[in-house]
């Protein structure tokens, strides 16, 4: 079976790089005025947002061996051995106040995750190329769902934090208003 190997591309959603060149372009006008260190500080900080991009879609792929499936991301490399796979799940993911994400799961038999590809930065067509070229049993989501409801038919399937983003961020929330509450009592009682 021949190797295949999908890279990142934001062709299919140029839009996406719009807050990126408007960045760009705010970071440099904002140091303009303050002559040529003012230009050389915002393109520094430009390149602060440019290259973490730039280098995730360079090194970013899958590569699908006949013994191996492996994801890498700009800093992450996950690999599994192709012959613990034994399902696919692909569903379009919704999450608050983000795009829908077509997701690819890659279950054991035990229907566990093995791995996660998030289709994102992938056209339709890549991810439909990579389910073919795999040849597993596949599922998918016949409408976009939320990670619950996905979990709700497969346990363990995302993070807890993805099945309860509102709770997380009432968590989050609450623990920076005691943290807060601590530390002016403390600047209180060292005043006094």
């Amino acid at each position: 079976m021949p190797e295949l190997v999908l890279r990142p591309t934001v062709r299919h959603r140029p839009w996406a790089l719009v807050p990126v060149v408007l960045f760009v372009a705010i970071a440099v006008v904002s140091g303009a005025g303050a002559g040529w260190p003012g230009v050389l500080i915002g393109l520094g900080v430009a390149a602060l947002v440019v290259v973490p991009i730039a280098g995730h879609l360079l090194r970013s792929r899958i590569v699908v061996t006949p013994s191996e499936i492996a994801v890498r991301g700009f800093v992450t490399h996950k690999r599994v051995d192709r012959s613990q796979a034994a399902s696919v799940v692909r569903a379009m993911l919704v999450a608050p106040r983000a795009p829908l994400n077509d997701t690819v799961f890659l279950l054991d038999r035990d229907e566990r995750p093995l791995l996660r590809i998030h289709g994102v930065n992938y056209p339709t067509a890549d991810l439909d190329r990579l389910v073919e070229h795999l040849g597993l049993p596949a599922m998918t989501a016949d409408r976009p769902v939320t990670a619950a409801e996905l979990a709700r038919r497969y346990p363990g399937i995302v993070p807890w934090i993805e099945r309860h983003p509102f709770r997380f961020a009432f968590g989050v929330a609450g623990g920076i208003v005691v943290l807060v509450i601590i530390i002016a009592v403390i600047i209180a009682a060292t005043v006094i």
